[in-house]
């Protein structure tokens, strides 16, 4: 008997293991008070890599994988601009679903969005203590969004109704290895 049962046990967390991040639930179009800001998996035009990120990823079937193994760390991103700006100023929430591999050594992301003028704010979202292989819908409330100094703008004050263009980073604090599959990034009302 309790032979079966460790063999349904181990069963179980094996079959956990071939869990793709294209099993998040994604919303329904226009549903729930949700808005896809950007599926990630597929191909993107326009899409853009920087710092330690820079052709280190790869586009499959459960989105965008970030790969440490090949040299990706915490101090990278992607991103791609919004055509035609989008309206931010009613969002409650941003969200993003990913899923973290095994290897993963980076504690946060960070989602980060710019307005017409340059202004670039930016909120963390711990990721340390998601199991691997099971991707998630993780949300920054938008009051949480911080200038972060390196993207001021004209102006230094963000334009939430002038969303031009977003971006998914790692923790530029932790030079680990980055294991993640970016799946997409939504907002909520």
């Amino acid at each position: 008997m309790k032979k079966s049962g460790l063999s349904l046990c181990l069963l179980l967390l094996s079959a956990t293991a071939f869990l793709r991040a294209e099993d998040a639930p994604l919303p329904p179009a226009g549903g729930g008070g949700t808005k896809m800001m950007v599926d990630l998996r597929a191909e993107l035009p326009g899409l853009f890599s920087y710092s330690t990120w820079e052709g280190k990823y790869t586009v499959t079937a459960s989105g965008h994988a970030i790969l440490g193994g090949k040299g990706a760390q915490g101090n990278g991103g992607l991103g791609r601009e919004i055509v035609p700006a989008m309206d931010l100023s009613g969002v409650v929430f941003v969200e993003v679903a990913l899923g973290t591999l095994p290897g993963n050594e980076v504690p946060e992301i960070t989602i980060a969005l710019n307005d017409a003028d340059g202004t670039q704010v930016s909120a963390r979202v711990p990721v340390d203590q998601l199991v691997p292989g099971q991707p998630v819908w993780l949300r920054a409330r938008r009051e949480k969004f911080q200038l972060n100094g390196i993207e001021p703008g004209r102006d230094s004050q963000m334009d939430w109704t002038q969303v031009v263009r977003w971006h998914l980073q790692g923790d530029w604090t932790t030079q680990r290895p980055m294991q993640v599959i970016f799946v997409a990034l939504r907002t909520r009302r």
